[in-house]
């Protein structure tokens, strides 16, 4: 029997054997597996590294790609057809027309195809030429947003400026379109506002074909770049009018157009940053405070009396003598009821007029 003293060295010295037994196998295994863990480490290692960029690459390629193929296939169609793109109409021009469409690839080009022919032929006023029509069309001042905004004086236009003359209106404020996105819009602010004065007007007496002459150019060649348009000081026959055409417009255009009457100060002034003093503002600018130009002496017109501004409009607009049966009356009670009345029946009937002719273009109701 061992003692308490040689028991524990015994044990001592079995458990240094076992673990130096243990250390010899280690030794004699370990390096093999320590080169192949290595090896295959550093194979991993390659591996990542060469397998991390084909999938970043993939993951962003294919998105890059797929924004920009619309646009190198816009080029590719555009340089088949022989068609080469102005310098006005850029990427970002292009990006406009694109998003107009909803992502419609040849719908797009068509359009730009179009925008290119209108440019082509289209005449964009000097800047010495819209000195002319700087009291009727002219830029004041920004919205609550940011955005320019562009005063178009319809009834002083419609009241001085003779039938023959009115297309050369309708140049100037697209060419004062023109003028403000080349050189006053920004990428943060590139929409415009419109304020559309139309004091002077006569209650059924809407110049038709400037205003879709206008509207047309700048939905079609001018892509997402007008903000707002509101109509001012419109007479109240007129106004219900436009409010049943408004009806017709898609409803992105019918959100942007607002018509209001008389009492537009109120809404305006929350809207716009200072109204010019031509809308009733206090503006004291050098445009506001500066000596109007006669448009008379620039165009050598003679202000033409009411019957005569009634001839000039019978032959344009799409209401041909409804002033003339509107002005007829007296203002007595009696046949102020009757003037409505009839004023009432005809609207109807023009109204139905036009949507037989919007339904049926091919039928000749005139």
């Amino acid at each position: 029997m061992l003692s308490r003293p040689l028991l524990v060295i015994s044990i001592a010295n079995a458990i240094s054997d076992c673990s130096e037994g243990k250390r010899s196998l280690s030794d004699a295994e370990d390096p093999p597996q320590a080169s192949e863990s290595a090896a295959l480490d550093s194979h991993l290692d390659e591996s990542s590294l060469l397998s991390a960029p084909e999938i970043s690459t993939g993951n962003k390629e294919p998105q890059i790609s797929s924004s920009k193929t619309w646009l190198l296939q816009l080029y590719e169609e555009l340089q088949r057809e022989g068609i080469t793109l102005p310098a006005r109409i850029d990427d970002d021009e292009l990006e406009r027309f694109y998003a107009t469409v909803n992502g419609n690839l040849s719908a797009c080009i068509s359009l730009v195809k179009k925008t290119i022919s209108w440019r082509e032929t289209y005449r964009i006023l000097s800047l010495q030429e819209l000195e002319v029509w700087s009291n009727m069309v002219f830029w004041h001042g920004f919205d609550a947003k940011g955005r320019l905004c562009l005063v178009v004086r319809l009834g002083l236009a419609c009241m001085t400026v003779p039938l023959a003359d009115r297309p050369q209106f309708a140049q100037a404020i697209v060419s004062q379109v023109e003028y403000g996105v080349l050189n006053l819009t920004d990428h943060e602010h590139s929409r415009i506002t419109v304020l559309v004065d139309c004091e002077g007007l006569s209650p059924l007496k809407f110049p038709m074909k400037i205003s879709l002459t206008c509207s047309n150019i700048l939905q079609e060649h001018f892509p997402k770049r007008l903000g707002c348009v509101y109509v001012i000081r419109l007479p109240p026959v007129a106004r219900v009018i436009a409010q049943t055409f408004i009806q017709f417009l898609n409803p992105g255009t019918r959100s942007k157009l607002k018509i209001l009457g008389d009492r537009y100060k109120a809404t305006l002034s929350e809207l716009i940053k200072e109204l010019p003093s031509c809308l009733g503002g206090l503006c004291t600018c050098t445009i506001c405070s500066g000596e109007e130009k006669s448009i008379f002496e620039e165009f050598s017109i003679r202000e033409t009396d009411f019957t005569a501004s009634i001839e000039n409009i019978a032959r344009e607009d799409v209401l041909p003598e409804l002033d003339a049966i509107y002005d007829s009356y007296t203002w007595s009670s009696s046949e102020h009821v009757l003037r409505k009345a009839v004023v009432g029946v005809l609207i109807f009937w023009v109204l139905i007029v036009l949507l037989a002719g919007i339904h049926d273009p091919d039928s000749t109701p005139f």
